[in-house]
Protein backbone atom coordinates (compact mmCIF):
# COMPACT_ATOMS: atom_id res chain seq x y z
CA UNK A 1 0.00 0.00 0.00
CA UNK A 2 1.30 3.41 -1.00
CA UNK A 3 -0.27 6.46 0.64
CA UNK A 4 0.03 9.81 -1.13
CA UNK A 5 -0.90 13.03 0.69
CA UNK A 6 -2.19 15.81 -1.54
CA UNK A 7 -2.14 19.13 0.33
CA UNK A 8 -5.00 21.40 -0.73
CA UNK A 9 -4.61 24.61 1.22
CA UNK A 10 -6.01 23.95 4.70
CA UNK A 11 -7.27 20.47 3.77
CA UNK A 12 -5.64 17.11 3.14
CA UNK A 13 -6.64 14.72 0.37
CA UNK A 14 -5.29 11.17 0.39
CA UNK A 15 -4.67 8.85 -2.55
CA UNK A 16 -4.45 5.21 -1.47
CA UNK A 17 -2.68 3.05 -4.03
CA UNK A 18 -3.43 -0.67 -3.97
CA UNK A 19 -1.81 -3.26 -6.23
CA UNK A 20 -3.97 -2.56 -9.28
CA UNK A 21 -6.34 0.24 -8.25
CA UNK A 22 -6.62 3.27 -6.01
CA UNK A 23 -9.09 5.05 -3.76
CA UNK A 24 -9.21 8.82 -3.23
CA UNK A 25 -10.18 10.03 0.24
CA UNK A 26 -11.86 13.46 -0.06
CA UNK A 27 -11.36 15.94 -2.91
CA UNK A 28 -10.44 19.39 -1.57
CA UNK A 29 -11.91 22.70 -2.75
CA UNK A 30 -12.45 23.86 -6.33
CA UNK A 31 -9.18 25.84 -6.34
CA UNK A 32 -7.27 22.54 -6.18
CA UNK A 33 -9.25 20.40 -8.60
CA UNK A 34 -6.54 20.34 -11.29
CA UNK A 35 -3.83 19.54 -8.74
CA UNK A 36 -5.82 16.57 -7.42
CA UNK A 37 -6.71 15.41 -10.93
CA UNK A 38 -3.06 15.46 -12.00
CA UNK A 39 -2.11 13.26 -9.03
CA UNK A 40 -4.89 10.79 -9.84
CA UNK A 41 -4.70 10.52 -13.62
CA UNK A 42 -2.49 7.42 -13.80
CA UNK A 43 -3.60 5.80 -10.55
CA UNK A 44 -6.69 3.87 -11.74
CA UNK A 45 -8.93 5.48 -9.10
CA UNK A 46 -12.03 3.32 -8.70
CA UNK A 47 -13.74 5.11 -5.79
CA UNK A 48 -13.80 8.59 -4.27
CA UNK A 49 -14.60 8.33 -0.56
CA UNK A 50 -16.08 11.45 1.01
CA UNK A 51 -15.52 11.47 4.75
CA UNK A 52 -18.43 13.90 5.14
CA UNK A 53 -20.49 16.43 3.22
CA UNK A 54 -18.72 19.75 3.83
CA UNK A 55 -17.56 21.71 0.78
CA UNK A 56 -13.84 21.56 1.57
CA UNK A 57 -14.00 17.78 1.29
CA UNK A 58 -16.61 17.41 -1.49
CA UNK A 59 -16.34 20.38 -3.81
CA UNK A 60 -14.47 18.50 -6.55
CA UNK A 61 -16.33 15.20 -6.27
CA UNK A 62 -18.54 15.55 -9.36
CA UNK A 63 -15.69 16.95 -11.48
CA UNK A 64 -13.18 14.26 -10.52
CA UNK A 65 -15.72 11.46 -10.89
CA UNK A 66 -16.34 12.54 -14.49
CA UNK A 67 -12.67 13.01 -15.32
CA UNK A 68 -11.57 9.73 -13.72
CA UNK A 69 -14.68 7.73 -14.63
CA UNK A 70 -15.00 6.43 -11.08
CA UNK A 71 -17.65 6.05 -8.38
CA UNK A 72 -18.31 8.40 -5.46
CA UNK A 73 -19.28 7.19 -2.00
CA UNK A 74 -20.67 8.98 1.06
CA UNK A 75 -22.67 7.94 4.13
CA UNK A 76 -26.45 8.11 3.73
CA UNK A 77 -26.83 10.78 6.43
CA UNK A 78 -24.74 13.21 4.37
CA UNK A 79 -26.24 12.42 0.95
CA UNK A 80 -28.52 15.53 1.07
CA UNK A 81 -25.45 17.74 1.47
CA UNK A 82 -24.03 16.38 -1.78
CA UNK A 83 -27.26 15.89 -3.68
CA UNK A 84 -29.42 18.86 -2.64
CA UNK A 85 -26.97 21.49 -1.34
CA UNK A 86 -28.27 20.97 2.20
CA UNK A 87 -26.60 23.46 4.57
CA UNK A 88 -26.41 22.18 8.13
CA UNK A 89 -25.24 24.26 11.06
CA UNK A 90 -22.26 23.28 13.21
CA UNK A 91 -21.68 24.28 16.82
CA UNK A 92 -18.77 24.82 19.17
CA UNK A 93 -18.08 25.13 22.89
CA UNK A 94 -16.29 27.99 24.61
CA UNK A 95 -15.25 31.29 23.06
CA UNK A 96 -12.87 29.79 20.51
CA UNK A 97 -15.23 26.93 19.60
CA UNK A 98 -18.15 29.29 19.03
CA UNK A 99 -16.02 31.65 16.93
CA UNK A 100 -14.71 28.75 14.84
CA UNK A 101 -18.23 27.40 14.37
CA UNK A 102 -19.42 30.86 13.28
CA UNK A 103 -16.63 31.10 10.68
CA UNK A 104 -17.31 27.53 9.52
CA UNK A 105 -21.01 28.21 9.11
CA UNK A 106 -20.27 31.29 6.99
CA UNK A 107 -18.03 29.22 4.73
CA UNK A 108 -20.57 26.41 4.51
CA UNK A 109 -23.29 28.88 3.48
CA UNK A 110 -21.21 30.77 0.89
CA UNK A 111 -19.55 27.79 -0.83
CA UNK A 112 -21.45 25.53 -3.22
CA UNK A 113 -20.94 21.89 -4.19
CA UNK A 114 -21.76 20.68 -7.69
CA UNK A 115 -24.84 18.54 -7.07
CA UNK A 116 -24.51 14.84 -7.74
CA UNK A 117 -26.03 11.55 -6.65
CA UNK A 118 -23.46 9.24 -5.04
CA UNK A 119 -22.92 5.81 -6.57
CA UNK A 120 -22.09 4.10 -3.28
CA UNK A 121 -23.57 4.48 0.22
CA UNK A 122 -20.78 3.99 2.72
CA UNK A 123 -21.70 1.93 5.78
CA UNK A 124 -19.85 1.05 8.97
CA UNK A 125 -17.72 -2.05 8.44
CA UNK A 126 -17.97 -1.98 4.64
CA UNK A 127 -14.95 -3.63 3.00
CA UNK A 128 -12.99 -1.76 0.33
CA UNK A 129 -11.52 -4.91 -1.21
CA UNK A 130 -13.64 -4.58 -4.36
CA UNK A 131 -11.89 -1.24 -4.97
CA UNK A 132 -8.40 -2.73 -4.57
CA UNK A 133 -7.84 -1.57 -0.97
CA UNK A 134 -7.39 -3.77 2.09
CA UNK A 135 -9.43 -1.78 4.59
CA UNK A 136 -12.90 -0.82 5.70
CA UNK A 137 -15.25 2.08 6.44
CA UNK A 138 -15.62 3.19 10.08
CA UNK A 139 -18.54 5.30 11.28
CA UNK A 140 -17.28 8.48 12.99
CA UNK A 141 -20.46 10.55 13.42
CA UNK A 142 -20.45 13.87 15.23
CA UNK A 143 -18.71 16.45 13.08
CA UNK A 144 -21.57 15.68 10.70
CA UNK A 145 -24.24 12.98 11.08
CA UNK A 146 -22.64 10.97 8.29
CA UNK A 147 -18.95 11.43 9.05
CA UNK A 148 -16.88 8.31 8.36
CA UNK A 149 -13.27 7.24 8.33
CA UNK A 150 -11.19 4.62 6.55
CA UNK A 151 -9.07 2.13 8.47
CA UNK A 152 -6.57 0.01 6.57
CA UNK A 153 -5.74 -3.53 7.66
CA UNK A 154 -2.13 -2.37 7.97
CA UNK A 155 -3.20 0.02 10.77
CA UNK A 156 -3.45 3.46 9.13
CA UNK A 157 -6.61 5.40 10.03
CA UNK A 158 -7.99 8.26 7.89
CA UNK A 159 -10.37 10.15 10.17
CA UNK A 160 -11.59 13.11 8.09
CA UNK A 161 -12.72 15.89 10.42
CA UNK A 162 -13.61 13.65 13.37
CA UNK A 163 -10.24 14.87 14.69
CA UNK A 164 -7.68 17.43 13.57
CA UNK A 165 -4.00 18.01 14.21
CA UNK A 166 -3.75 21.81 14.63
CA UNK A 167 -1.40 22.30 16.45
CA UNK A 168 -1.81 18.90 18.14
CA UNK A 169 -4.26 15.98 17.79
CA UNK A 170 -7.66 16.89 19.21
CA UNK A 171 -11.39 16.56 18.64
CA UNK A 172 -12.84 18.71 15.87
CA UNK A 173 -13.47 22.28 16.98
CA UNK A 174 -17.00 22.23 15.56
CA UNK A 175 -19.64 19.56 15.18
CA UNK A 176 -23.31 18.83 14.59
CA UNK A 177 -23.55 16.56 17.63
CA UNK A 178 -21.17 17.02 20.57
CA UNK A 179 -21.75 13.64 22.22
CA UNK A 180 -21.37 11.70 18.99
CA UNK A 181 -18.19 13.65 18.27
CA UNK A 182 -16.67 12.65 21.62
CA UNK A 183 -17.65 9.01 21.11
CA UNK A 184 -15.93 9.03 17.71
CA UNK A 185 -12.76 10.52 19.19
CA UNK A 186 -12.75 7.81 21.85
CA UNK A 187 -13.13 5.16 19.14
CA UNK A 188 -10.20 6.61 17.17
CA UNK A 189 -7.98 6.75 20.24
CA UNK A 190 -8.83 3.17 21.23
CA UNK A 191 -8.11 1.76 17.76
CA UNK A 192 -4.36 1.38 18.38
CA UNK A 193 -3.63 2.73 14.92
CA UNK A 194 -0.21 2.64 13.30
CA UNK A 195 -0.70 6.21 12.05
CA UNK A 196 -3.61 8.68 11.96
CA UNK A 197 -4.24 10.85 8.91
CA UNK A 198 -6.32 13.99 9.51
CA UNK A 199 -8.51 16.08 7.23
CA UNK A 200 -6.70 19.16 8.56
CA UNK A 201 -3.20 19.39 10.01
CA UNK A 202 -0.13 17.16 10.03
Amino acid sequence: MKIETITCGQSNVYLLHGNHAAVLVDTGTAAYKEKVLKCCQNANVRLIILTHGHFDHCQNAAYLAKQLNCSVGIAKEDVPMLENHQKRQVFGKGIWGKFYAYASNRNICTNEIEAMTPDVILEDGMSLSQYGIDGQIVKLAGHTRGSIGVRLSSGEFFVGDAMQNIPFPAAAWCYEDYEQSRESVALIRSADSKKIFYGHGR
